[in-house]
């Protein structure tokens, strides 16, 4: 693993590759079109706007801003990555990259006017991937392809066969959004919500294991305003798709505020959703048995609070690996699943990182997982061994 590590991301993020990009000619763009796929999330802090108020950058900064908000390893040797960049807020561009095992090529991906990103991609088979956000794409490594345009707000996006993915996402205030692609085009479908009906709803994660069954999950809100009214709720969200259409599966909820923020499921009868609780400052994980689901203990960073899992990859019915954050939403960390429990760890850190958001992780087998996020406004992205997490310099 330190040999992999050593030899960093070449390229993926270079400052020329970046800044080239965003300032040669902001106009510029091909026609048409990362969560990460079946393993990971897409939540608003994925996005640009939130990335940049987050990462502090300002309107009317002139500061380079990218991210990696998705990931998805279908072998040890084989990842792709996507995401966005920016200088300012003025122009916005995909980004997109692959690991073959020792390092990573990057390439500017698909664009559609000024404000292009993807929030989350996901590979079926090596070569094959899908990438969504405020486009869609197709393709791997560095050969990208637009795809006609899925319906907005799409956050997360699961494939379980090659022409064969299920997207969904929101549109604040609206409605939920979840659309299948078949090869040729978007197929909009219904999803029906929360009973009562609550104000506002999200659906921020998604994992299918076949064309037949697929888990969405997120979180709906209700009552008076927002946060700190005490009559605000947040429920955790679930929906089952059987390959005809959507329904709600009743998931619990251990306080007033909780929320589901990804899944990933092995079977129908087998999926892990993590979250947090209490206002994000607990972190919550719900089972899945094919019947109902249940809520499994997980640690906390107790002397920090407010740890909220955002991410989850399963490689296994007894192999998981959740990523999230404490601290407020800005310190990274990991947690393990054995098949009984979850264990708290540590992700790795370079030197002087302050603000780590926006985790994705996808395994490929118990002893190798890919995480990316955004770290102080660039790209992080580390690599598990089944022992201990190695950060991949960018360079």
């Amino acid at each position: 693993m330190s040999a992999m590590a050593s030899k960093g991301w070449v390229g993926l993020v270079a400052l020329c590759l970046l800044a080239g990009c965003a300032t040669a000619n902001p106009g510029a763009g091909a026609a048409a079109g990362l969560s990460a796929g079946s393993h990971t999330a897409g939540n608003s802090s994925r996005t640009p706007a939130a990335q940049q108020t987050k990462g502090g950058t300002s309107s009317g900064s002139n500061k380079q801003v990218s991210s990696l908000t998705g990931v998805a390893c279908p072998s040890v040797t084989g990842c792709s990555a996507a995401g966005w960049y920016s200088k300012g807020t003025a122009v916005t561009r995909t980004l997109v990259g692959a690991w073959n095992g020792h390092t990573w090529r990057a390439a500017p991906g698909p664009d559609v006017g000024h404000r292009s990103s993807f929030n989350a991609i996901s590979c079926p088979s090596s070569g094959n991937c899908v990438a969504v956000g405020t486009l869609a794409a197709t393709g791997s490594g560095t050969q990208w392809s637009p795809l006609p345009t899925p319906p907005a707000g799409m956050t997360a996006i699961s494939c379980a066969a090659p022409g064969n993915c299920q997207a969904v996402g929101a549109v604040p205030g609206r409605h939920l959004v979840a659309a299948r692609w078949q090869g040729r085009g978007w197929r909009r479908e219904r999803v029906p919500l929360l009973r009562p009906r609550p104000q506002t709803a999200t659906l921020s994660g998604v994992s299918c294991v076949s064309t037949t069954f697929c888990v969405a999950v997120g979180d709906g809100s209700s009552g008076a305003g927002a946060l700190p009214s005490p009559k605000y709720r947040d429920r955790t969200l679930a929906e089952i798709w059987n390959g005809h259409r959507w329904r709600v599966s009743r998931t619990p909820n251990p306080r007033r505020r909780s929320a589901l923020s990804a899944v990933s499921c092995v079977s129908r009868s087998d999926c892990m959703a993590v979250g947090s609780s209490d206002s994000g400052q607990l972190s919550l994980a719900e089972h899945w048995n094919g019947t109902a689901w249940a809520i499994v203990a997980t640690p906390n960073v107790n002397h920090v609070g407010y740890t909220a899992l955002a991410a989850v990859s399963c490689a296994s019915v007894s192999v998981c690996v959740a990523v999230g954050t404490y601290n407020g939403g800005v310190r990274p960390i990991a947690e393990y699943w054995n098949g009984a429990r979850w264990t708290l760890g540590r992700l790795a850190l370079p030197q002087g990182v302050q603000v780590v958001q926006g985790l994705a992780v996808s395994c490929a087998s118990s002893t190798f997982c890919m995480m990316v996020a955004t770290a102080d406004a660039t790209p992080l992205s580390e690599v598990w061994n089944g022992v201990h997490w190695a950060v991949l310099p960018v360079r």
